[in-house]
């Protein structure tokens, strides 16, 4: 998923925080309809199986993002690297679960 495996590694590596918080405003409206497309994969998805996948990877899109905003607008600098790393890896675990024949 870009938002994962592109988008936040592109602000591990940002030099300072206004650099990171530049990116996420560039990223952050992909990010959102991404979630939007998840959401409407939801209510079409064929089966159980495709709807519950969908969702489970809009929440996580959700709370990503909702975790990436206030990281970045709070300034916390000490923690970002660890808090990227774990909104990372929430994503990455979002995507293991298997998916559905559509």
């Amino acid at each position: 998923m870009w938002f994962a495996r592109v988008l936040v590694p592109e602000l591990q590596g940002a030099e300072s925080l206004d650099q990171a918080a530049g990116g996420w405003t560039v990223g952050s409206s992909q990010v959102a309809a991404v979630e939007d497309r998840l959401t409407a994969l939801e209510a079409t998805a064929p089966d159980d199986a495709g709807r519950t996948r969908a969702r489970t990877l809009r929440d996580a899109v959700r709370t990503a993002r909702t975790r990436l905003h206030g990281l970045l607008t709070a300034g916390q600098v000490d923690t970002l690297q660890r808090d990227l790393d774990a909104v990372a890896a929430e994503l990455e675990r979002a995507l293991e679960v298997p998916q559905p024949a559509w």
